[in-house]
């Protein structure tokens, strides 16, 4: 917004200023979505939930969302309790640490979550916010990009009905895009690579998808932009993420994949500050510490 301001000088001329109103000295058009993703989080049965990792780091999501202001989620990556999903798992664990969150948080599924039928625990406690139809498939705008929320634990190949889905979604969204599940397409981990969505990610990188965030492993890893087979692309490939640092022990890294660019054992979130047509990352700790940063532009 603009005002007009006279001021009168010492020689009886009247000087015209026009002053522009921004936001905080910037540009409010440029202000970015902030999204805070974790995954494999809430595990209490050696500690009470306060004395866990998991509430550690829903301390630090909190401290970020009211940084953040209005325009911020958070997003989890699978595994979001242990050990078998149940509702009561959901309720005296997950609650009290990142269920304080809960109405801003949007969810997707792990393998743990699946550990009782149909992941009816998970889908019981988020409801909407696990999105609709209780497939755990969806998609959700934040701000000016596309959260394309997908499942690694049911079919995912070229002739599911989770591809049709995605295919029908991603190719109707102009503008920067990113993808979450949980099973990590490559990893430096023990348990190395995961081939349930290979499928799923090649045709993300045929519509132009930014990035893809995925938990599993308990730890950090940043990979540069690369294709379904793990080979560098920096025009088409995909920036992969790996965050299963939210509280669940975690692990060690094996050998170090190709083109993995960061690797760290620590508990933390990974903060996406998302603009209308570039992004920027970094991964902080539970001590407040910054490990890994850098920023990028949207494919588009």
């Amino acid at each position: 917004m603009s005002r007009i301001k006279l001021v009168s000088l010492s020689i009886g001329l009247i000087l015209l200023v026009v002053f522009t109103q921004t936001s905080c000295g910037g540009n409010a058009s440029d202000e970015p979505y902030t999204l805070i993703a974790a995954g494999d989080i809430a595990q209490c049965d050696i500690a009470a939930p306060k004395d866990t990792n998991a509430y550690k780091t829903a301390s630090l999501v909190e401290r970020l969302l009211v940084q953040s202001g209005n325009k911020a989620a958070v997003l989890t990556l699978g595994d979001n309790v242990y050990y078998t999903g149940m509702l009561q798992e959901y309720q005296g664990c997950y609650e009290a640490t990142w269920g304080k969150f809960k109405s801003r948080t949007w969810a997707t599924p792990g393998n743990h979550d699946y550990g009782v039928a149909n992941a009816v625990g998970y889908f019981d406690y988020f409801g909407a916010r696990a999105g609709p139809n209780r497939t755990g498939i969806y998609k959700q705008a934040l701000g000016n990009w596309s959260l394309f929320a997908l499942n690694s634990n049911v079919a995912a190949d070229a002739g599911s009905g989770q591809m049709a889905w995605l295919k029908s979604e991603v190719v109707a969204n102009s503008g920067c895009k990113l993808a979450a599940w949980h099973f990590p397409v490559v990893s430096s981990s023990a348990r190395g690579n995961n081939a349930t969505m290979q499928a799923v990610w090649a045709e993300l990188a045929t519509k132009k998808v930014d990035i893809v965030l995925q938990g599993h492993e308990h730890q950090y890893e940043r990979f540069a932009p690369m294709q379904s087979d793990g080979t560098v692309d920096t025009t088409n490939g995909i920036r992969s993420f790996v965050v299963g640092t939210g509280g669940a022990a975690l692990y060690d890294f094996a050998a170090t994949k190709p083109f993995s660019e960061a690797q760290i054992k620590n508990f933390g979130v990974l903060v996406l500050k998302l603009y209308a047509s570039r992004y920027e990352w970094s991964f902080q700790t539970i001590d407040g510490a910054v490990l890994d940063s850098g920023g990028a532009n949207c494919k588009i």
